[in-house]
């Protein structure tokens, strides 16, 4: 499974002030246009009638052997026709192919009709060295033998020790957008059946993963060692499947013990309130978060426990007649674990907020760059509200610009909570949180600067792959606000220089929702004496085709009298400042202040900084053509070749909490919600409204009492505002019904009743 990557176009150099030099890069968007994903989870279905099959016929490998004595005896040239899977339309296909490299343990095949186009001879090689003799977690194992190390052993039901890598056009009806098929294992080659190859083979596809340039050749890269994880998981589970959580999770933690680098962390991070061994088949954007949590799970217990205890997730059928989160048990009391899985999870989700091996080793990572988890933030500490918590889930709740917080958490589901304390002039520390009983801690806001409860559902109900009905949590608190006045900014040095910019480039920062409150005003670092105008808008989510949203407050004006002169003072004292108090402007939503560069572009010039930091990025330039750039668009700005460091713009916000009642400017709901259907009970038809406060893709899914699901009511993207879906239940029957909605971080469950 290839790390998801985001294509950069290299635009140009400019200068600043300091003669450091930079490089354009298109904005990073949410997520690339096209991605890789696995096809081994499509193929489920097979893998359990194959599991069956096997079952009912014990003696067929030591009777048959697949009606082969001998070995392949490929030698490279060698040419053969072999069957792959089409996923459009569930039929299998001739492939013809030619023998291009060998190893000790492998063959690779590439597709006749692809030799040459997105495959060549220097590919085929490179698969073969890496797959034999090296990986970027070791310069002396390859692939094959530091899978096998981790996992255990491959089937060999073809007679011949070496595996077959296929590389071909997989048909999987990509279009050039969205998600594509990187690569798959299929249990039928393992049997003799229709579309069986009757060998140890595994796809690895060729369009449009290009394997001439260096992205595409990393991606098959990490597919190889991803898919070869499916096929030892195989050989342990022949007659009973493994979790697709499961699997998946090892499959991504093989690309990790061969040092390739893991895939969208943040995704993961944005989504902790989501059933852990959820598997979303059918959405290939929501299986990238599925992705995300799973490898995430496996990097957390490699680094707790080594890459051993892998070996015995995988043996957990083998070993204990077992599979999923029985498995993950059972390989903790095979590996010498004195943990139930309940607490390794509870401890993997504090290390997700913590992340600090010095308060304790199981609450972090050795990991470099994983994001902590995106929480509830609260700068008022006057709540009351309600979430719903999934099952084996959980919620990150954020308290900062307060004290004295007396908090009391209400729940009948008994979910486990504890705070995490941080900032300030205390050692970060974890203390327990009662349920229906209030808390209260002394040391938040004075020693501490912030407290995150994370509320944990431990209740893994049946230990099934499918999640049981969500959990209603409330939670009522008072306390003491701090400061009035909050500043918000991304930089956090002195400036380095300005751009040269064209007339009516636009220059601009984004910053997420602080809520409840209102923007009183915005302070940019100017260069020279003059005049810049610009505005405040909210903000998309994303820069396709622009950041600025419904505009706030525009058009507004920077001054300043005085220009500074190289090397800048510090701290750095040109300053101009926009009072917004009479916008009445509410940041319960992310918003972005942006700029236009005037006729004279250095007077007065936006000063700009170094952001050690590859994502998320916060400044944003719309240049057009007379900029250097071959295509006009938002680009950001990076000032190293690594691309690792960023420029952001030194312009900052001031955001006051909302106190009493104030009229707040309402431009789009401030929150998620999804209102009681209306009329209930009904017959057959019902409205379901929600409200999204951004662009989000949005499934609403029905369910029964046993928690089974029965319809889809909604499974597209919906922009920002108030929706209403129509529900057609003609085809169920009278009784209780669930409908959950889920929206990025957000999912709630209502119920319903049909009475025909």
């Amino acid at each position: 499974m290839k790390n998801i990557r985001i294509i950069l176009l290299l635009a140009c150099m400019f200068t600043i002030a300091t003669n450091a030099q930079v490089m354009m890069k298109k904005a990073k968007e949410d997520l690339p246009k096209s991605y890789p994903v696995d096809g081994t989870p499509l193929l489920y279905k097979q893998d359990i009638q194959v599991a069956q099959w096997i079952k009912a016929h014990p003696d067929y490998y030591s009777k048959m052997r697949l009606q082969k004595t001998a070995g392949w005896g490929f030698t490279v040239g060698s040419t053969h026709t072999w069957q792959a899977y089409n996923f459009t339309n569930g039929q299998f296909y001739s492939v013809p192919s030619t023998c291009r490299g060998i190893g000790p343990h492998c063959y690779v095949f590439v597709e006749d009709a692809n030799w040459n186009v997105k495959v060549n001879q220097a590919a085929v090689d490179s698969i073969v060295n890496e797959f034999e003799n090296k990986t970027p977690a070791n310069p002396n194992m390859g692939i094959y033998q530091t899978d096998v190390n981790t996992f255990g052993n491959p089937p060999d039901v073809d007679g011949d020790p070496r595996i077959i890598i296929l590389i071909l056009d997989i048909k999987d009806g990509f279009t050039g957008t969205g998600g594509y098929t990187a690569g798959y294992f299929s249990s039928t080659n393992e049997i003799n059946t229709y579309g069986s190859n009757m060998a140890e083979i595994y796809y690895m596809d060729c369009n449009p993963t290009d394997l001439t340039t260096t992205d595409g050749l990393n991606t098959a890269l990490e597919t190889c060692a991803h898919e070869f994880q499916h096929m030892i998981n195989w050989n342990y589970h022949q007659t009973s499947t493994e979790w697709t959580f499961v699997n998946e999770g090892l499959s991504m933690a093989a690309e990790i013990v061969c040092g390739y680098p893991p895939e969208f962390p943040e995704l993961y991070a944005g989504e902790p309130n989501h059933f852990l061994f959820d598997w979303r088949t059918n959405d290939n954007t929501l299986v990238l978060n599925d992705y995300s949590r799973a490898q995430r799970f496996f990097m957390y217990w490699i680094d707790q426990f080594g890459a051993g205890i892998l070996k015995y997730v995988v043996m957990d059928n083998a070993n204990h007649g077992v599979v999923g989160a029985a498995g993950l048990s059972y390989a903790l009391k095979d590996d010498g674990q004195s943990l139930t899985l309940n607490q390794v999870f509870n401890n993997w989700l504090i290390a997700n907020e913590l992340n600090n091996k010095s308060v304790n080793p199981a609450w972090g990572y050795s990991y470099t760059g994983l994001p902590n988890s995106v929480p509830k933030s609260f700068y008022n500490p006057d709540v009351n509200e309600t979430d719903t918590i999934q099952n084996y889930a959980a919620e990150y709740l954020t308290f900062t610009n307060s004290k004295n917080l007396n908090i009391t958490f209400n729940s009948t589901s008994k979910p486990l909570i504890k705070a995490i304390e941080t900032g300030g002039s205390g050692s970060p520390r974890v203390v327990d949180v009662p349920l229906n009983t209030a808390f209260s801690d002394a040391a938040y806001g004075t020693t501490y600067s912030t407290i995150s409860f994370v509320v944990i559902d431990t209740n893994l109900t049946g230990e099934t792959e499918v999640s049981a009905l969500d959990n209603i949590v409330s939670y009522t608190s008072t306390g003491t606000v701090l400061s009035n006045v909050s500043e918000l900014k991304w930089d956090d040095t002195e400036p380095t220089g300005y751009y040269a910019w064209t007339s009516n480039d636009t220059l601009c920062v984004t910053f997420d929702a602080y809520p409840g409150g209102k923007l009183d005003s915005i302070r940019v670092a100017l260069r020279r004496a003059g005049s810049i105008s610009g505005g405040v808008w909210q903000y998309t989510g994303g820069t396709d085709p622009t950041p600025l949203g419904q505009p706030l407050a525009v058009p507004i004006t920077a001054s300043i009298s005085t220009t500074v002169s190289y090397p800048y003072p510090v701290p750095y004292s040109n300053w101009a400042t926009v009072d917004l108090r009479s916008y009445n402007i509410s940041t319960n939503q992310p918003f972005a202040v942006g700029f236009v560069i005037g006729s004279v572009p250095n007077t007065p010039g936006v000063m700009a900084t170094d952001y050690a930091s590859s994502s998320p990025y916060h400044s944003y330039t719309y240049l057009q053509t007379s900029d250097q750039v071959s295509t006009p668009g938002w680009y950001y700005i990076t000032t190293n070749n690594a691309g690792d460091t960023v420029a952001i713009y030194l312009i900052r916000a001031y955001v006051s909490l909302v106190t009493g009642v104030q009229q707040e400017v309402e431009l789009t709901p401030r929150e998620y919600s999804l209102a009681q259907n209306y009329p209930n009970p009904f017959n057959p038809s019902t409205t379901i409204n929600f409200a999204l406060p951004k662009a989000e893709r949005v499934r609403i899914v029905i369910y029964n009492q046993l928690g089974q699901q029965v319809a889809v009511a909604a499974n597209e993207n919906y922009s920002a505002g108030d929706h209403s879906i129509n529900f057609n239940a003609s085809g169920l029957a009278s009784g209780i019904y669930f409908y959950r909605i889920s929206a990025g971080s957000f999912v709630q469950t209502k119920k319903m009743v049909l009475l025909k």
